[in-house]
């Protein structure tokens, strides 16, 4: 006897939330983000993490406010989601000068951090989730952190001298050549 067949669900038949107003979710985030402190992490922040994602704001700039308990930012997001002329740009950390690093000493960094990154991008790129077969899926990742065999100091002289850029919470990137047109 053989098995009956199943019924295929229809597209399109779920769930739709209505509409809502923008000027609403603005003041439900005004009002989430009065309760927010940079010093303290609680409920608040995912609540306002969800709630900005649900406005359709960036995910990538609510990730990086969120897990850097940047309130600026989080302040300028709503700005934008309110008045979409209003620009977005991630704030600049600042880098401060530190002591005298020897050339010798940044030109191996800048050699570790190179491998480091070739060695995240080589283990994202190859986990094998789907099929012993596949070939995985490419690396997508901004940042990373520095290796840990170099003090703080030595990055912060390496992102002075444009070598590498700071995208905050202590990681960094190489920064990417701008072209102009």
């Amino acid at each position: 006897m053989s098995k009956p067949k199943r019924k295929k669900n229809k597209s399109g038949g779920g769930y739709t939330p209505p509409p809502t107003d923008p000027a609403v979710e603005v003041a439900a985030l005004r009002e989430l983000r009065t309760s927010l402190s940079a010093e303290r992490a609680g409920p608040e922040w995912g609540a306002i993490q969800k709630a900005m994602l649900k406005a359709g704001i960036d995910s990538s700039l609510v990730a990086r406010a969120v897990a850097g308990r940047n309130l600026e930012l989080i302040d300028r997001l709503i700005d934008h989601l309110e008045d979409p002329e209003c620009p977005v740009e991630p704030p600049q950390p600042e880098v401060e000068p530190g002591p005298e690093i020897p050339e010798e000493v940044l030109r191996d960094a800048m050699r570790a951090f190179r491998k480091r990154v070739k060695l995240t991008r080589l283990d994202h790129e190859s986990k094998l989730a789907r099929s012993p077969l596949s070939s995985g899926k490419s690396a997508d990742f901004e940042a990373i952190l520095p290796p840990n065999q170099f003090p703080s100091e030595v990055w912060w002289a390496l992102a002075a001298r444009g070598d590498l850029e700071s995208t905050g919470g202590g990681f960094y990137r190489v920064p990417v050549p701008r072209q102009e047109f």
